[in-house]
């Protein structure tokens, strides 16, 4: 009988998913209308090990959401309508605590970025920074706010957010 990925050791299965998801400690997604799409590190992530079976998507899920910082990226209404979404997803992961920071690139700029991290492992990276001006997901959205109005009733934005 041959091998399966579920038969090998966790430490085994742990030097693969280092191999399978990226060096770097951060990861930067891109906010579009209603979606996202990674952009850095270079291409894709293996992330299609997430929906192999329960046990290999919860592990991996584990070790991705938990050893990364997420960067989600984009214009000021792109970010704000899609990171709940990916909140939900981290949050579902999480071993402790979700750390949410927002970057605006001043009040003249309509982009921004929104930090996502489990604990505070990656704070260095995030310290190291030194872009954006930070603020409060509260403040950008009074921001959006004043330029879009607020979202009306049937709303895509207010379906995604609620």
């Amino acid at each position: 009988m041959s091998p399966t990925l579920l038969s090998l050791p966790y430490d085994i299965r742990y030097l693969i998913y280092q191999q399978l998801f990226p060096l770097d400690g951060q990861i930067y997604i891109q906010a579009y209308d209603k979606t996202v799409h990674t952009i850095s590190p270079a291409g894709t992530i293996s992330a299609n090990i997430l929906l192999a079976n329960r046990q290999l998507g919860k592990e991996a899920g584990g070790f991705l959401y938990n050893g990364y910082l997420f960067n989600l990226v984009g214009t000021k209404q792109d970010c704000l309508a899609n990171y709940k979404p990916f909140l939900r997803t981290l949050r579902k992961y999480a071993r402790n605590e979700v750390n949410i920071n927002a970057f605006s690139n001043g009040d003249h700029s309509a982009t921004m970025c929104l930090s996502l991290q489990v604990g505070d492992a990656k704070m260095g990276i995030l310290n190291r920074r030194r872009r954006g001006e930070p603020k409060t997901i509260g403040e950008l959205q009074d921001e959006q706010d004043l330029i879009i109005g607020p979202p009306q009733d049937g709303d895509w934005i207010v379906k995604v957010l609620a």
